[in-house]
């Protein structure tokens, strides 16, 4: 598609995304019977035989619409939709942080105002702020995740797990800072007060860890070195230390759950929220980034064929209402969005669910994790910051310079 003939099509999508809430056809005119919509949906990886029944109760209730179903990368949802969005998914799913990009790429439109109040009304509200961007709705949330902390009850109680330091005294904490992931640290500096691209996430020169209190989690990194309590890690060895013992507390997310469990044991393996930890001179909340699970409707395939992009937003809301929550958390573990499926004995009785939705529940435990295409710079400079820091390449009196070009290296990024 040349950028004119993208430009053309981007011009119309607003009259389609409206007609698409608006669109009313009679299902009893011939026809209608005689042409069925064809929506082709990608689902994520090892997941559609899950979807099996959703699918065909949706085309039962919708008896002129066939979904045809792939598997696909959700983590690369924005890297495959943008190859040739004519001939991508009508609605495919994806993580929150790819939203924005797939926004200012005008590949997907904002949502109409019927879904978008359904969405506002039935979902948490930071799963709510995920399928948002510059405040307004372009996507449909159907989970949420976010790290929690993984604990041996044999070496530590639940009284024990609330505090970093109580943790590491008593018994050991274990993490990679050699090799720093990011996704796992970095919200460090959101738990002392910091911001990554401003309160809101969308303010590309909004970063300002080059501060005192930036200072302080750093040299709280480079305090770990010399912390008995403290065991560095890696992703091949973690679990093993986690099983044997070597470390009784860590922290990872449910996709590490059964993992866990298969090398503790179910019995020794607790659950719980991030601890509070001592940066500096004062006793913070640890933070963690929140991801949202989502679904996204691609008008590009449907072109001008207006029952067809309708149909697609009603396959999205389908596939992230309550009854396919429940059976996604039954069946995957996905954690809900939904506030009643969150409220449900089924997801209240189970402890790792619990712990997720209470990280979930406000910034008070998590930051929703940015969506703008500065996040790659993000990931890669962060995380050699806190290596080298870690492994002692940056001194100390150069901790407040590095952060300072860190932030203007973010703020001038694209």
């Amino acid at each position: 598609m040349t950028k004119k003939s993208w430009k053309k099509w981007l011009a119309a999508s607003a009259a389609l995304t409206l007609a698409a809430g608006l669109v009313a056809v009679s299902t009893t005119s011939p026809a209608y019977a005689a042409s069925k919509t064809t929506l082709k949906l990608w689902v994520p990886t090892d997941s559609k035989d899950s979807y099996k029944d959703i699918v065909k109760n949706f085309e039962k209730e919708n008896k002129n619409v066939k979904v045809k179903v792939i598997e696909s990368n959700d983590s690369k949802a924005q890297e495959n939709v943008k190859k040739d969005p004519s001939k991508a998914a009508d609605v495919f799913s994806l993580p929150h942080d790819q939203l924005g990009q797939l926004v200012e790429s005008g590949i997907i439109q904002e949502v109409p105002s019927k879904y978008a109040k359904e969405i506002k009304s039935n979902d948490t509200e930071q799963s709510v702020l995920g399928a948002q961007y510059k405040g307004k709705t372009y996507a449909f949330p159907f989970g949420i995740e976010s790290q929690v902390l993984f604990y041996n009850k044999e070496k530590l109680s639940a009284d024990d797990v609330k505090s970093y330091e109580t943790i590491t005294t008593k018994a050991t904490f274990g993490a990679n800072f050699k090799q720093v992931n990011a996704y796992a640290t970095a919200p460090l500096f959101l738990s002392v007060g910091d911001t990554l691209f401003g309160k809101t996430g969308e303010d590309v020169k909004g970063t300002n860890w080059g501060n005192e209190a930036g200072v302080s989690v750093l040299q709280w990194i480079a305090d770990q070195k010399s912390n008995k309590g403290f065991v560095n890690v890696n992703a091949e060895n973690a679990m093993s230390k986690f099983g044997d013992g070597t470390v009784a507390a860590m922290e990872s997310g449910p996709w590490d759950y059964s993992a866990a469990q298969k090398a503790l044991g179910a019995d020794k393996l607790g659950v719980a929220v991030y601890p509070t930890i001592k940066i500096g001179d004062k006793e913070v909340q640890q933070k963690a980034f929140l991801g949202v699970k989502l679904y996204a409707v691609n008008q590009a395939p449907a072109g001008s064929d207006t029952k067809r992009i309708a149909a697609s937003y009603k396959l999205a809301s389908y596939l992230t209402s309550a009854d396919t929550q429940k059976q996604q958390f039954e069946t995957r573990n996905i954690v809900p969005a939904n506030k009643e499926i969150q409220e449900s004995d089924t997801v209240k009785s189970n402890e790792l669910a619990q712990a997720v939705i209470t990280m979930g529940s406000s910034d008070t435990y998590t930051t929703v994790m940015p969506k703008l295409s500065q996040m790659s710079t993000f990931w890669t400079e962060s995380a050699a910051i806190l290596s080298d820091t870690y492994n002692g390449k940056i001194k100390s009196s150069d901790y407040l310079k590095r952060l300072k070009q860190f932030d203007s290296d973010l703020a001038k990024s694209k």
